[in-house]
């Protein structure tokens, strides 16, 4: 699905992805991304990685129950 919107487009923007995801699009605070530790930044991204698995998987229950 994501093929088909088009991701492939994002490839060219390499690391600034995951900053202007990490620093929520404020163009501002890339700097103060880039500066963190690379653990807290790792360890927010996993975060984020699994918040995202848990939403789907309970988004998908919720759908099931229906």
């Amino acid at each position: 699905m994501e093929k088909k919107a088009g991701i492939q487009s994002f490839e060219k923007f390499k690391y600034i992805n995951t900053v202007n995801s990490l620093s929520g699009g404020d163009i501002t605070k890339w700097d103060d991304v880039l500066n963190m530790p690379y653990d807290r930044v790792l360890t927010k991204l996993l975060l984020n990685k699994t918040e995202a698995e848990y939403q789907r998987k309970y988004t998908e229950l919720i759908q099931a129950q229906r």
